[in-house]
């Protein structure tokens, strides 16, 4: 009977343990004060989870090409800000990332540095989940949970 209690905890906490996750703070794009602002301005939501699987090298390359995706962002005409997030342990992983308009969303999705990710990063790539919305500046960034929420319920599988 102990041991089977002990399981039954070792698994209960094993479970909470994978579902935890870490994530980067909402950052502000470094041009964003080149860009004409109100709260009451509307801008496009981009949110985008993913379930990594595959070998070593495979999540390596799929971590470096989001690295390399990250530090290109403020290069992006449009780019107002975003934020990462990751389970400790868990195969999920979410971007939340916002823009000017979905024309600027558009031409950073056919930017090259983001046709290597997906070209490179497919392989680690089990399952995607897409969103987009409109909505106001003031309105940003949203909590996680409604990250979860929205791709749960109104976002596109891939």
């Amino acid at each position: 009977m102990k041991k089977r209690v002990q399981i039954m905890v070792f698994l209960f906490v094993w479970q909470w343990i994978t579902s935890c996750a870490v994530a980067t703070p909402f950052q502000r794009s470094a041009k964003l004060d080149q860009v004409e602002m109100t709260p009451e301005t509307i801008v496009i939501l981009a949110l985008t989870e993913v379930e990594i699987t595959g070998t070593s090298s495979d999540k390596s390359s799929f971590w470096e090409r989001v690295t390399s995706v990250r530090k290109s962002l403020d290069e992006m005409p449009g780019y107002l800000g975003g934020a990462i997030r990751k389970e400790i342990l868990g195969p999920r992983a979410w971007t939340l990332t916002v823009w000017t308009s979905e024309e600027a969303l558009e031409q950073f999705v056919a930017s090259r540095e983001h046709e290597r990710a997906m070209r490179e990063g497919a392989p680690a790539v089990k399952t995607s989940k897409f969103y987009r919305g409109k909505y106001a500046w003031k309105e940003m960034p949203i909590g996680w949970d409604v990250v979860e929420k929205l791709i749960d319920e109104e976002g596109r599988k891939e």
